[in-house]
């Protein structure tokens, strides 16, 4: 009898052992298992399975997260994840059938704290802030209303900065405000609905503007010290950095005017040629990086620090293609180097009449009005001279309008003959400055006015 006794113990044991290594073998027609992998694999991460109060846990396995919790009877369970430093995990209402596992996915868990909803900037972020006027904004969404005192001594950046907490308020953009007191609001969104004075589940920190600046990298952090209106506390600091870049155009990469591959560009524009880098730039080492395509005697003027404008000494040369780069050899005021060059390339317009006056069709024009020629560049006056013709003829003098090289004025020196249709050609034989001719003739008729 002792023998049979001690056989049935052995027996036993070795079941509970197999049972432990392979719970899920054991479930039958009315129990079933949770199974799951919490990513981050060395959070000792807790999984808690509930129906009103604990029923299971299990800690999560450090090789791989996985976890398994097996022999639950059917029916609806929640399930928690704890771990320190991270936001406590829920999912509700996960459904257990009998003999079979119920997976329930892969659980990333967020390390933001359980009373935070959200924060601007997102950690990591890269902040475009090169204006003048403006402040750096820090928000909070929190999920439940907040203790306005314990939050603010929470509140900390570094560097260490000032500023004014608006309560209330979230933003997802440096504000605009010329005066940190001034009641405009703009680009704040309501991150609550004030009911108390302490019903408040959202601020914005308005940083001080001799503490904002480029090119640096803030940290934040919102210490347990928080508490909401509860008093309950943040489990773990809430803390994420972000960066300020220089650039108010671009943050990815180089960019210019014109564009890469553009046709049609005008001969003569205000703006020249422009790039604008993500970075304050050297100006030595740029210029000297710089090739242009054809040859020019460029000048370079810098309207801000991470702006270039190109001047080609004058008009551009017409139907030419232009093609610029800036070798790896440029560097930012930090002393790092482009590293890849950058090129890019256009195509002019050809020379062209872009309007007459009186325009083409014209109806009832004055007997004695002037005809006016608008060219897209700077044209040699006797070249427009050889190539225009009226018909029918009538005598006159072709000059510059006020001295405009762009602008031809053609002055009859009598009276056209009242309702007359008259037409004007301007042909090829016309040339720009640099000798192109215009690249096709331009026509148009016009009709005096009866008497």
């Amino acid at each position: 009898m002792i023998a049979l006794m001690l056989t049935l113990l052995l027996v036993n044991c070795e079941e509970n052992k197999y049972y432990e290594a392979n719970p899920g073998l054991f479930n039958d027609s009315t129990h079933g298992s949770i199974i799951g992998k919490v990513l981050q694999h060395s959070s000792h991460a807790k999984v808690i399975v509930s129906q009103v109060y604990p029923v299971d846990s299990a800690v999560i396995k450090e090789a791989d997260g996985s976890f398994e919790i097996s022999g639950l009877p059917i029916g609806n369970y929640d399930v928690s994840v704890r771990a320190d430093n991270f936001r406590i995990y829920k999912l509700c209402n996960v459904m257990v059938q009998g003999g079979g596992n119920t997976y329930i996915g892969e659980i990333d868990l967020s390390t933001i704290p359980d009373l935070v909803t959200s924060h601007y900037p997102e950690d990591l972020a890269e902040i475009v802030y090169n204006n003048r006027y403006s402040r750096l904004t820090i928000s909070i969404i929190f999920t439940q209303p907040m203790d306005r005192e314990s939050v603010e001594k929470a509140f900390s950046t570094y560097p260490p900065t000032e500023g004014i907490f608006h309560w209330g308020q979230y933003s997802e953009a440096p504000s605009r405000a010329y005066y940190a007191d001034k009641a405009e609001n703009w680009g704040f969104e309501t991150g609550a609905t004030i009911t108390t004075f302490s019903n408040i589940t959202a601020f914005s920190y308005q940083m001080a503007q001799k503490d904002c600046f480029v090119d640096t990298t803030y940290k934040v952090v919102l210490s347990t010290q928080a508490s909401d209106t509860a008093g309950n506390k943040l489990r773990f600091p809430l803390e994420f950095s972000f960066s300020t870049v220089q650039s108010s155009s671009t943050q990815n990469g180089i960019i210019s005017y014109p564009s890469h591959g553009d046709v049609e560009v005008d001969l003569i524009t205000s703006n020249g040629i422009q790039i604008t880098f993500p970075r304050n730039m050297d100006r030595v080492s740029t210029e000297n990086a710089i090739h242009v395509a054809p040859v020019s005697d460029i000048m370079y003027l810098w309207p801000q620090k991470n702006q270039l404008t190109l001047y080609t000494g004058g008009v551009l040369h017409a139907d030419t293609e232009y093609s610029i780069t800036i070798d790896e050899t440029a560097e930012d005021l930090d002393g790092i180097k482009l590293g890849n060059p950058f090129s890019f390339s256009f195509k002019t317009a050809p020379v062209s009449v872009t309007s007459s006056s009186p325009r083409n069709g014209e109806l009832f024009v004055s007997p004695s009005a002037p005809i006016y020629l608008y060219f897209n560049t700077y044209m040699q006056k006797s070249t427009v001279q050889n190539a225009f013709s009226i018909s029918p003829a009538i005598s006159g003098t072709l000059d510059w309008y006020y001295d405009s090289k762009t602008v031809l004025q053609f002055t009859p020196s009598q009276s056209y003959r009242y309702n007359t249709k008259y037409t004007v050609v301007i042909d090829t034989r016309a040339k720009d400055i640099f000798g192109s001719p215009l690249k096709e003739s331009f026509t148009f008729s016009f009709v005096i006015r009866p008497e």
